[in-house]
């Protein structure tokens, strides 16, 4: 229809023009997870270190590196920011033109510019959208994959069957799980939807449909990775949940992040009501943001109106002229849009009890969060459809966005080569160590191939948890015939210190400043005295 080819254009401008603005204000990416892994595994993967290299991403080291090769390949070319940020941009495009779409989809009655134009603004401005738009963190990512799984689902109802629905969902909802695994509680959102998004009888089918899209996409996407995790560590997910794998690379733990889940009952209900206020409740970072809270009662006016007498179509207007057909094509999409909100309800409460449960961090809430920001504009529209649609909107955009606090993740100023390290000429036979908590496993990228790097400490490896890998790194001091580097931050922190000296360590020398654009970092010689073995078992 004409009305919707306008409408597929001002999605695709709002959404572009949006994510332009929020480069242009945020700048280059430089947070903490790019300066620590997102950089250095995928090259050291491609290249050969990680298998020489020992955890000097930190426990990350071992994410999947796979949806990272085209940024790593560009910065290994020494492409600018400019470029590089405009290619991580990409999916920050696309999830929030597929937010627009699907509220075009789901409310088209009141489908206007203005409220796509609002619409837009209100999205882009999330605490978790907008500190992450074209960074390395990927959950833009995630965003647009489910966001165009949702949108697959609501133009789906009687124009397709539910092998030609469900295949595709799975499809992309296993690609984003492959790509990040933080995304599988969205998944589950997903085969919660299938239950209520048809007949029983079809169900099998849908269930199908979504599992096997599901299975090939996350063999496609997280496969590779995960063979390779196989082969070398006896973990496929290495090292989380390794008290199920007991791989001896690592102790026989979960490794999950548990700060920020909910104490007891009263904490997963009050959730919304704790992000409305500025806190470290659900980030490193203090942020705020009342989307949840006023998306899930937009979620449930919607499903209310729906439930107690459909949504009526609306009246032509003087800005949507429509003809009879396409009065009866309107008639027809709100019978399809009332049998989506059991589907919707069902993914958005799954998916959230899911998130709660398993991270309760908040950016991993960013798909929720582009389609509370898209539920709250289009019910108020509803709402408010016959008189002073335009205030309403831009009254509801004011109270959503003023009370939003965005946690900064670190950027800086464009440049280019975006990043850039060199080091000084090292002898034969040198082995660069690491003993910080910081994020430096980017610089480590750079290293000459012939130098491995081996971390001593960080928040995976600990002397005083012995694992092989930390077996290794105790041989490798003992015994390596060249001489040892340590690689910290200028800043020195104590506690690396104190862990170097159980391996008989001290700084002996001047150490180099290292030439690295993305951070403070020095080269230092070690004198290594001997110690007593702490995790290599004697020989009998």
């Amino acid at each position: 229809m004409p009305i919707d080819r306008a409408a597929r254009r001002t999605a695709a401008l709002v959404a572009l023009f949006f994510t332009v603005i929020a480069i242009v204000a945020l700048r280059q990416d430089a947070n903490w997870d790019l300066r620590n892994y997102h950089l250095y595994t995928p090259l050291a993967w491609m290249e050969g270190r990680l298998d020489r290299d020992i955890a000097v991403a930190q426990l990350q080291t071992w994410h999947n590196p796979i949806v990272d090769l085209p940024f790593a390949l560009m910065v290994r070319a020494g492409v600018g920011g400019v470029p590089i940020t405009a290619w991580l941009a990409i999916p920050s495009v696309l999830a929030l033109f597929f937010g627009l779409r699907l509220l075009d989809t789901l409310m088209p009655a009141q489908r206007s510019r203005a409220r796509t134009w609002i619409a837009g603004f209100v999205a882009i401005t999330g605490a978790a959208v907008y500190p992450s738009t074209a960074a390395i963190f990927n959950d833009h990512i995630v965003g647009a994959l489910m966001l165009a799984a949702l949108y697959w689902l609501a133009t789906s109802p009687r124009r397709r069957g539910p092998f030609a629905t469900w295949l595709p969902i799975g499809l992309l909802a296993g690609a984003a799980a492959g790509f990040k695994l933080t995304a599988a509680t969205y998944c589950l959102g997903f085969i919660a939807a299938a239950l209520f998004a048809g007949p029983a009888r079809q169900l099998p089918a849908r269930i199908g449909a979504l599992a096997l899209g599901g299975g090939v996409a996350a063999l496609l996407c997280w496969g590779p990775w995960g063979w390779y995790l196989w082969q070398h560590h006896g973990n496929p997910l290495f090292p989380y949940f390794n008290q199920w794998f007991q791989s001896p690379d690592a102790l026989p733990e979960s490794m999950r992040d548990l700060r920020y889940l909910p104490d007891g009952a009263l904490q997963y209900l009050n959730a919304p009501l704790r992000m409305l206020r500025r806190s470290r409740d659900f980030s490193e970072v203090v942020l705020a943001d009342p989307r949840v809270l006023l998306g899930m009662i937009a979620l449930a006016i919607w499903v209310w109106r729906g439930r107690a007498r459909g949504d009526a179509v609306a009246p032509p207007s003087a800005h949507a002229a429509q003809t009879a057909s396409d009065a009866n094509d309107a008639n027809d999409e709100a019978s399809i849009r009332l049998a989506l909100r059991w589907p919707l309800l069902a993914f958005v409460l799954v998916s959230y009890v899911g998130w709660l449960a398993m991270y309760s961090i908040y950016r991993y809430l960013l798909p929720l969060e582009l389609l509370f920001s898209m539920l709250i504009v289009g019910v108020v529209s509803a709402l408010f459809a016959k008189r002073r649609t335009r205030t309403a909107m831009l009254v509801a955009m004011v109270l959503v966005v003023a009370p939003t606090k965005h946690p900064s993740w670190g950027r800086d100023p464009f440049r280019s080569p975006m990043i850039e390290v060199s080091y000084p000429a090292l002898p034969k036979n040198s082995v660069v160590l690491t003993s910080t908590n910081h994020p430096i496993g980017h610089a480590l990228a750079f290293l000459p191939h012939d130098v491995p790097a081996m971390a001593i400490h960080n928040n995976f490896m600990d002397p005083q948890r012995c694992t092989r890998l930390q077996e290794r790194v105790e041989r490798t001091v003992a015994t390596n015939p060249g001489p040892l580097w340590l690689l910290r931050p200028v800043r020195v922190d104590p506690p690396a210190a104190e862990r170097m000296a159980l391996y008989g360590l001290t700084v002996n020398g001047a150490c180099q400043p290292l030439h690295n654009t993305l951070a403070k970092l020095e080269l230092c010689p070690l004198a290594r005295a001997p110690f007593a073995p702490i995790c290599v078992k004697a020989a009998p």
